[in-house]
């Protein structure tokens, strides 16, 4: 059976965004697009500055630490985050140019991967939607759209709700209508992925990325998305396959009433729904 892999534009963004659904899951490869980086969350016993390079050997740790948590492959591009060229993240204006010099290296390694044919047998590729507007996680989704049919010959695709940025219901809905207007004339279904044991899992995990908090969180309040319904913790994809990804797990009875509800809503991409 061919892995499913998880596009993690920075070390952390598949556990924030993913991280309960990877590990119930289990197997597939965890591919960081941008391992290259200068940034730490600030701490006040951090005294002097840190090196990129002791900064990346740092985050590529917690990777493999996560990666090992959820029976993942963890393999990384030679690639550098904003952060490591000094330039603002949240800055838009360069992000075709982020896109451009990103699109071979990430584009070859989708493609090298072994894949099976036939639509039943695909893979699942689990990319960024683009919520929060983090240059880095649109400039990989520009480059999953910009070859979405080559992609999904090989792969079935899936947008996950980037987290911590869609635990905020205005960032959330702005990051969703980029996503609909990237794919026009296509509509895609929103799958819920409960969390199923009140996040205390989803923190351990969490908790395997110490550099990127001030202080470790104390609950998951910022990683399940803002979307207005039942408020239950969760995380979520959007795709156009008709069924989401099935749960792999060797105690199947203990997760089936939490994947039994997941829920399935249709929504035009011309529109909010």
């Amino acid at each position: 059976m061919s892995p499913d892999v998880y596009v993690s534009p920075h070390s952390d963004d598949i556990c924030f965004s993913l991280g309960a659904f990877a590990r119930k899951r289990g197997g597939g490869i965890l591919l960081t697009v941008f391992p290259n980086s200068a940034y730490l969350a600030p701490r006040p016993d951090r005294l002097s500055p840190v090196s990129s390079d002791d900064v990346t050997r740092t985050r590529m740790s917690e990777d493999r630490a996560f990666a090992a948590a959820c029976n993942l492959a963890a393999r990384f591009l030679a690639l550098g985050c904003a952060s490591f060229y000094g330039k603002p993240p949240f800055d838009l204006a360069g992000v075709h140019e982020k896109a451009a010099g990103t699109e071979a290296t990430l584009m070859q390694a989708l493609l090298e991967i072994p894949g099976e044919t036939g639509a039943a047998a695909r893979p699942w590729l689990f990319c960024p939607t683009g919520i929060g507007g983090h240059v880095d996680h649109v400039a990989v989704l520009m480059v999953v759209i910009r070859n979405l049919e080559r992609l999904r010959s090989r792969y079935r695709i899936a947008f996950y709700e980037d987290l911590y940025y869609a635990s905020d219901a205005r960032i959330r809905r702005a990051g969703l209508q980029r996503l609909f207007q990237g794919l026009p004339g296509r509509s895609l279904m929103r799958h819920s992925l409960p969390l199923g044991d009140d996040g205390t899992e989803k923190l351990k995990l969490l908790h395997l990325y110490p550099s990127q908090f001030t202080a470790l969180p104390p609950s998951i309040a910022h990683f399940t998305p803002a979307d207005g319904t039942s408020g239950m913790p969760h995380e979520a994809i959007w795709t156009e396959e008709e069924s989401g990804p099935a749960l792999h797990t060797r105690n199947p009875v203990s997760f089936a009433a939490a994947w039994v509800t997941t829920l399935v809503q249709r929504v035009p991409l011309n529109g909010m729904g």
